[in-house]
């Protein structure tokens, strides 16, 4: 037994010292220990966080873009209007959102509020965040202005021909002087972008068909038909060479409006590959390759014995008659009409042997000679010769704009399954081991899910099946293709992720999706309202009521009250420590403010009311003459049940308010629900354990160090039968 209570006491004083080195300010380590000393740089680390009231801190100001709600509002379509109260709720759930996100455990101390301004007579919705001095600024502004929308598409083969058909019709009106003014206006949809290009050679456009219009289209002029062209997938490389595709690296379809800005002509050097021109005799044999039957040279040594011989005429006599002799002696069939012309090519177009014989020339003329190929043998002569190299000349450059439909786009219909119905997000692995990200809705986004995927399974497309898509912020993720309906509530993201990334997307959905883009218009250090003054002379009030309460019980309850008053000078040291530790991974750093303060205080009457209900129990027990140790543990355990129900209902409040309440509430509560534990814990544990320890020195076994006089100790009850009171009858 007495081993027992002696390692309890070193657990409980090994607690005490752990709580009183943290609690300690960083000052005192300074002077003791000096400022580079190794443990006072470990322990200066740690420290706690001020409040705006106390310390002041940033204000971030962020506008809400409502021009969409202004476009919808404006368009032919009514069912789709806000009116000012639809505005007031949009602008509200921007705000919970952005509060989600900054401050996700709502212990920061973090004030996200809503704001009205005038600007140029038009009134403009802002959120203020304001935030205390702890806070990583960039950080927050990173999670405020992360575009992390879920959006759900459907692949609908039938919009591609409804786009083409609606740009026809524009263009049909359309008028080379009011291009501009049209493009500002039809690009304020989902999937329009205007864009002018050039100064750009033919070559360098992106796409053959907008380089076949524009190369025949006159300057201003607009082409007077939809452009269809397919647009290969846009990329940069990275710092460590990595290509990074902008999007899913697939091509893309479009259909738009062209018109010719200007031409204009531009030097220009480029690379040429090396060129030559040249003609040939062919003789080829049976074997050759694409020889036939019929070949006019029976075996290979006839056609190399006939080649040499039309070699040697032609070194003799000259190449004047090439072309007829081609025609006369060649195998080759389209020498009949083509005289052995091969025509300009540049190396790699012909076979190995014929092209290095040809491009070893350094000048025209007829090579010297016979050459070998999986064909038969060539008499050639070189006609030009051109290496490679620069070449400088002049071509035409032109600047075109261009009103882009995207119909990838076109072809996909937004549904109602999005960031709403999403339950939760989850990394995870496919069968290959690549990162994915898992998808959990709610009940009414399974069956959204599979209402969808049943819609997408029964059409066609390219007499393939249709796609289901899914972007995030704006960005193409996946399209699978859907065989079947899928039946149930969940669903997967995948792609070229890395595991952070796919971690760092699981996280942002499930901070949840902002209904309207904002926009950072201002950033601000604000005073603090209280200021160090207000602080320091709530720190003095505070230790005065610490130490006039430690005295209070000690005056009451004499040795009693001292181990109540270590009790709470255990309590408020581990408090302290727990402020400065409470991890990021949590929520952390627990911000410290003014109404923070006042539940630290609540809490420490609560820890004295614990100690005030134990002793009571444990005078009332002594008086019956029990034994100190009986009187003791039963003191304990016969107040433990007020204690219990009387903590446990404030901690039920302090849920309460945490749920519902604001930031500054939430401080409050948080505060008030960690010292309502720790009061239990040191009333409980630390101050019985340190009773029992006390127990073991007889000097303190005395009664009058626990407030009962020796004359109030009645004749002990233990075992004695209680005495029944008699029935009496009328």
């Amino acid at each position: 037994m007495k081993k027992q209570i002696l390692s309890r006491f070193i657990f409980v004083l090994i607690i005490m010292l752990f709580g009183i080195i943290l609690a300690l300010p960083n000052s005192f380590y300074v002077k003791t220990l000096g400022a580079d000393n190794a443990i006072t740089k470990k322990l200066s680390a740690f420290h706690i966080a001020l409040g705006l009231d106390l310390k002041g801190g940033t204000e971030l100001d962020y506008k809400v873009d409502l021009s969409e709600v202004k476009m919808q509002n404006n368009d032919d379509d009514p069912s789709n209007d806000l009116d000012k109260q639809g505005i007031n709720d949009l602008v509200e759930s921007v705000r919970d959102a952005l509060e989600k996100r900054v401050n996700p455990a709502g212990v920061g101390e973090i004030i996200v509020k809503k704001a009205s301004v005038l600007v140029n007579g038009e009134k403009e919705e802002h959120v203020l965040i304001q935030m205390p001095p702890n806070t990583d600024i960039e950080k927050a502004k990173r999670d405020a202005e992360q575009n992390n929308k879920l959006e759900f598409f459907e692949e609908d083969p039938a919009q591609e021909k409804k786009i083409k058909l609606k740009i026809a019709k524009k263009l049909k009106d359309l008028r080379p002087y009011e291009f501009e003014e049209k493009a500002e206006l039809w690009t304020k949809q989902d999937g329009v972008n205007f864009e002018e290009k050039g100064p750009l050679f033919l070559d360098e456009i992106e796409s053959k068909e907008i380089a076949e219009v524009v190369s025949k289209l006159a300057k201003g002029k607009i082409a007077q038909k939809v452009i269809a062209a397919t647009i290969p997938p846009s990329y940069k490389i990275s710092a460590d060479g990595k290509i990074e595709f902008d999007g899913l690296p697939v091509e893309r379809k479009i259909a738009g409006i062209l018109k010719l800005k200007d031409k204009i002509e531009k030097e220009r050097t480029k690379m040429v590959k090396a060129k030559a021109k040249a003609r040939h005799i062919l003789f080829a044999y049976p074997g050759a390759e694409k020889a036939g039957d019929d070949v006019k040279y029976k075996s290979k040594e006839e056609a190399k014995a006939k080649a040499e011989e039309i070699l040697a005429q032609l070194k003799a006599e000259g190449t004047d008659n090439f072309g007829d002799l081609a025609k006369e002696f060649s195998t080759e069939g389209a020498a009949q009409s083509s005289y052995g012309e091969l025509g300009e090519f540049e190396t790699g177009k012909m076979v190995k042997p014929f092209e290095e014989a040809v491009f070893a020339q350094a000048k025209a003329g007829l090579i010297p000679n016979l050459v070998e190929t999986k064909f038969g043998f060539h008499i050639i002569e070189v006609e030009s010769v051109q290496p490679e190299g620069e070449v400088t000349q002049k071509e035409t450059a032109y600047i075109y704009e261009m009103i882009e439909w995207n119909m990838d786009e076109a072809t996909w219909v937004r549904t109602k399954l999005g960031g709403k119905q999403l339950d939760k997000a989850s990394t995870g692995y496919d069968q290959i081991g690549s990162p994915l990200i898992n998808l959990q809705f709610d009940k009414e986004g399974g069956r959204m899910f599979a209402d969808l995927t049943g819609r997408v399974a029964s059409r066609k497309c390219n007499d393939g099946p249709c796609r289901l898509g899914i972007k995030v912020g704006g960005k193409w993720m996946t399209r699978p293709t859907v065989q079947q309906k899928i039946v149930g509530r969940s669903s997967q993201i995948t792609g070229s992720f890395t595991f952070e990334g796919a971690k760092a997307l699981a996280n942002g959905l499930n901070l949840g999706a902002i209904d309207a883009p904002v926009m950072l218009s201002g950033q601000t250090t604000i005073q603090a309202e209280l200021g160090a003054d207000q602080l320091r002379k709530s720190l003095t009030a505070g230790a005065i009521g610490l130490i006039a309460t430690m005295i209070f019980m000690v005056l009451m309850y004499r040795f009693a009250g001292i181990i109540a008053a270590i009790s709470l000078i255990t309590y408020t040291s581990l408090f302290v420590a727990i402020l400065k530790l409470w991890p990021d991974s949590f929520g952390g750093p627990i911000v410290m403010s003014l109404a923070g303060a006042a539940g630290v205080a609540l809490s420490i009457g609560l820890a004295v009311d614990g100690n005030i209900l134990i002793f009571e129990r444990m005078k009332e027990e002594i008086k019956r003459g029990r034994t100190l140790p009986q009187a003791i543990d039963l003191g304990f355990e016969r107040a433990w049940t007020a204690i219990r129900d009387s903590n446990l209902t404030t901690l039920l409040i302090c849920v309460i308010l945490f749920i519902i309440g604001s930031s500054i509430i939430k401080g409050f509560a948080i505060t008030l629900m960690l010292g309502t534990c720790l009061s239990m814990f040191t009333a409980i544990i630390v101050s019985r354990n340190l009773i029992r320890f006390a127990l073991l020195f007889k000097c303190l076994q005395h009664p009058w160090l626990f407030a009962v006089k020796s004359s109030d100790i009645g004749e002990k009850s233990v075992g004695k039968k209680i005495r029944k009171r008699k029935k009496t009858t009328k």
